[in-house]
């Protein structure tokens, strides 16, 4: 979407405003109920503002001014896209650039304030630590619309991020707190505490996490910011793995051991933050609700806690909470996803049908002989449906850490999707879900699939209490009772199909009663649950 910059005296003709007060009037008469519109507009004008020559101060006051109406249409904007299965569709993809043009374009504008700041304007001078905090913030937006996307960050997002933080530094306002009202939990903030929030939510593991449980971290991370230390020089031993940022490099939190000490090294001090997390787990525990707990209105339990703990691996146990050992490898598996496809290839490529269904030939076969002597299950041409060839890059004995797919394919895959691989030289499918995903730079798809115990069977299920009206079969797939690990059979059904105690009939050459028991797993496209056969 980017175009050519224009010149000055284009700037001045497209700008609707000429400083702060001509640019209030202007936003009132914005039509934010279309939101596209709005932000085309928005990114136009900002890209004008640009443009054209303008005292620091005047610019700055026009940009928070502006920052109100640009919040909201990224936010509506955002929704079109946000957790959207990858690669995104052409009309997705296209709204999440003009997001990440706006923000590219707003950056500028406060760039061109602290500009003004480095050249020594002193009207400007006040103001340095509220515009370095507006850069870092615009800064960690993008990074955030990444994130929506399972995208990987651009370095250069990083390099610019940690030397603006740097640069607060020097200058001695990074720790100042400013007014701050794109802060959700706090009415002021500072350059410190948004640099912090940006390296909390990537330190949480993103690419793992859904939408509500992204929102969440998103908002706790301005609440808890002010807990975590950034110091110059490395902390005392503790249980806490030291952690450490370079304000010289373009990556975000690293293992202290992985850097040589050198001066632009900061250590994290997550001692306060680890203590605050175990405190608010125990009080879960213990019976308060997350809104008491001032963890949102909307927040819920089991999830929070499960959240919370999650999270207090990535942060305070720096993500070592995998107790098993991950093998480097290289191998070529066909894999596929969802449960349709994951169905035909279980089944041995046969296309689904009812069960009482009957082909002519069938039914021939059955007034002749009184049973069925050729069983027309195969599908016409469907011998390769859905399958496409992978490359595990490491495992261990609970899944594949890492997948990567030829970027040609045309498959879109959604965090914690039904997922099916069978790897070479065996002949069944082995089913799990998709844990984590990442679209790389060069456009290649990571994930991270967690493997389901047990070999797979492929079943149509329907209610066992049916009616004329509900008289019809799903495909589901049954995974049998695995003594050796001690893993209950369990069943993968269509979405939103769990019902605790519900009784479902189950069949495949034979026809078996089930009842649901527990929910293991809610993905984006299937529910598993523990049964009981009947």
């Amino acid at each position: 979407m980017n175009t050519q910059p224009l010149s000055s005296t284009e700037a001045q003709r497209a700008l609707q405003f000429s400083d702060s007060a001509s640019c209030k009037r202007w936003i009132e008469e914005l039509p934010l109920t279309n939101v596209q519109q709005t932000q085309r507009v928005l990114t136009a004008q900002c890209a004008a503002l640009n443009a054209v020559e303008l005292s620091a101060l005047e610019r700055l006051k026009i940009l928070e001014a502006l920052r109100e109406p640009v919040a909201f249409v990224q936010t509506e904007s955002a929704n079109r896209y946000a957790g959207k299965p990858i690669p995104l569709e052409a009309n997705e993809s296209a709204v999440w650039a003009s997001v990440i043009e706006l923000w590219e374009e707003l950056s500028r504008n406060y760039q061109h304030c602290l500009q003004a700041y480095r050249d020594g304007d002193l009207t400007i001078a006040p103001h340095a630590a509220l515009i370095t905090m507006r850069c870092l913030h615009c800064l960690g937006r993008q990074m955030a619309e990444h994130y929506r996307v399972y995208r990987q960050l651009p370095a250069a997002l990083w390099r610019a991020l940690n030397e603006l933080y740097f640069f607060a530094e020097q200058h001695g306002f990074a720790r100042i707190r400013v007014q701050d009202s794109f802060a959700q939990q706090e009415p002021d903030s500072s350059c410190a505490e948004t640099y912090l929030q940006a390296l909390l939510v990537h330190l949480a593991n993103p690419y793992a996490l859904s939408m509500r449980q992204l929102a969440f971290v998103q908002s706790w991370t301005e609440k808890w910011a002010t807990l975590v230390g950034l110091a110059p020089q490395p902390l005392p031993t503790s249980s806490t793995p030291s952690m450490a940022v370079d304000l010289g490099g373009a990556a975000g939190v690293v293992f202290e051991s992985e850097v040589a000490p050198q001066p632009n090294l900061r250590y994290l001090d997550l001692e306060p933050l680890s203590k605050t997390l175990r405190q608010t787990i125990t009080l879960l525990k213990q019976g308060q609700t997350p809104a008491q707990l001032g963890l949102g209105e909307t927040a819920r339990q089991p999830g929070c806690e499960n959240l919370l703990m999650l999270l207090y691996v990535q942060w305070c146990r720096a993500g070592t909470g995998r107790g098993e050992e991950r093998q480097q490898t290289e191998e070529r598996v066909s894999v596929c996803f969802g449960i349709s496809a994951a169905h035909f290839q279980v089944s041995g490529r046969r296309e689904f049908r009812q069960p009482t269904e009957l082909t002519s030939r069938e039914k021939r076969d059955l007034d002749t002989f009184g049973y069925v002597v050729h069983a027309e299950r195969q599908a016409g041409d469907r011998s390769a449906e859905g399958l496409e060839v992978w490359h595990i890059l490491n495992h261990s004995a609970s899944g594949f850490m890492c997948i990567l797919r030829d970027p040609g394919s045309k498959s879109r895959i959604a965090h914690n999707q039904l997922v099916a691989v069978q790897r070479r030289g065996t002949r069944n499918f082995q089913l799990g879900m998709v844990q984590w995903l990442r679209l790389e730079e060069d456009q290649e798809l990571c994930l991270g699939v967690r493997v389901f115990p047990g070999v797979p069977q492929a079943v149509a299920v329907r209610p066992s209490n049916f009616n004329p009206n509900t008289n019809v079969y799903e495909r589901a797939l049954l995974l049998p009772e695995v003594p050796a690990a001690a893993t209950p059979a369990t069943l993968i059904l269509p979405p939103g199909w769990f019902q605790s105690g519900r009784f479902v009939e189950a069949q495949s050459d034979s026809k078996q009663v089930a009842k649901l028991l527990n929910l293991l797993e809610m993905g984006s496209d299937f529910d598993r649950c523990t049964i009981t056969l009947i």
